[in-house]
């Protein structure tokens, strides 16, 4: 934070107000944890816990950019920074903050300057996700995820399987009606006894229709063709689940999530272009999350099939028009920028089910936002508060 707001917080009287030299940081460090202690709740498994605070430091910034902070000037370009550690003894399943400071917000073109909303990343167990502490709602909680990759996506259609021309258990009827009609003759029946004995078995078992062995399988005819509104369901699904994946930090269970979705083949080439396109250059080159995916629209073009390593595979592609938010979240406030985009896809029923076989972006733009309750936009540079 900023001295502006570490000033507002709590009152550390010092020899130069616009400056915190680096010998005065011990006397801070203990009133920064007796604030916190009192205005910091942080329970962990309902346990109340309070912070140490740790590595504690002040930035040494550039005066070239003290022109950018005309309202706050060196208070606002002076910040400190600090980590505060909650020791406990095992690994939580829950964790709830609740954060206390809100300062007036000086960019606010507002009269009266209404209170910062806090932007924040919650990372754990290698998942980012985006938190917005505010006045009105200053609380969080997190919950440990169970059922791993697959929990977190959305659930994508399963393909209808080819079909064989005899099923297992009609062959299997067979079979029972000769093994019985061949059973009572040898018993020494009469036709019509052995016959009906025979058919009497083959009846049961098409009533019952008990799981048989696959290789009593007999031919196989193509599966049915899929409606256009689960096509369109199962590709949504997948794109999804798509951006999803990168909600994780490590690139291997990025590639996991990724494998879910996409197809081997596309896999390196689907995380290059996505992670491509979340980086904000405006931003220094900083990764975005993806906030929200939007379909826009979808249309199945084709179906058929084609050849997956000599198998003839179930497939479709589609035309979508789709936008997706992107946040970056750094001192306590976040940019956004939203993307548009065109694209044509095929989808191919793989062994592990539905995937993304192939992909071309064909037309990309960034999509200003409009909306009253809006703020002016604000160089990144300028970060009064």
């Amino acid at each position: 934070m900023n001295l502006v707001f570490l000033d507002w917080m709590l009152e550390f009287p010092r020899e130069d107000p616009e400056r915190i030299d680096a010998s005065e940081l011990p006397q801070l460090a203990p009133r920064l944890s007796s604030y916190f202690a009192a205005q910091l709740p942080v329970t962990i498994d309902g346990v109340r816990v309070d912070a140490v605070v740790r590595d504690l430091e002040v930035n040494d910034p550039d005066e070239v950019l003290l022109p950018l902070f005309p309202i706050s000037g060196w208070k606002g370009l002076r910040k400190v920074g600090f980590e505060l550690s909650f020791p406990i003894k095992s690994a939580p399943d829950q964790i709830s903050v609740m954060w206390p400071a809100y300062p007036p917000d000086l960019l606010s073109v507002l009269p009266s300057k209404p209170p910062l909303e806090i932007a924040a990343e919650w990372t754990a167990d290698g998942l980012r996700s985006q938190v917005l502490f505010t006045r009105a709602e200053p609380g969080f909680t997190w919950h440990r995820p169970s059922g791993g990759i697959d929990a977190r996506l959305e659930r994508v259609p399963t393909p209808a399987r080819p079909l064989p021309v005899v099923p297992a258990w009609a062959t299997l009827a067979m079979v029972v009606f000769v093994v019985s009609f061949g059973a009572a003759a040898l018993a020494r029946r009469s036709p019509r006894v052995a016959l009906a004995t025979g058919l009497g078995a083959a009846v049961v078992v098409l009533v019952l229709r008990p799981a048989a062995p696959a290789f009593l399988s007999l031919g196989t005819r193509t599966a049915p063709t899929i409606v256009d509104s689960e096509a369109v369901a199962a590709f949504e699904a997948l794109h999804v689940n798509l951006y999803r994946a990168f909600d994780y930090e490590e690139e291997r269970t990025i590639y996991d999530a990724l494998a879910r979705s996409v197809s081997g083949s596309l896999l390196e080439e689907t995380y290059l272009s996505v992670r491509r396109a979340l980086v904000m250059e405006e931003e220094g080159g900083a990764m975005s999350r993806v906030v929200a995916v939007r379909p826009l629209s979808t249309s199945v073009t084709s179906q058929g099939e084609m050849d997956l390593d000599g198998v003839a595979a179930r497939a479709f592609t589609v035309e979508a028009r789709w936008q997706v938010d992107g946040r970056v979240t750094h001192w306590g406030h976040a940019h956004d920028r939203t993307n548009e985009y065109d694209g044509r896809f095929t989808v191919v029923a793989e062994q592990g089910g539905w995937r993304i076989h192939d992909a071309e972006v064909t037309r990309q733009e960034r999509v200003e936002r409009s909306g009253a309750d809006e703020q002016p936009t604000v160089p990144s540079e300028d970060e009064e508060l």
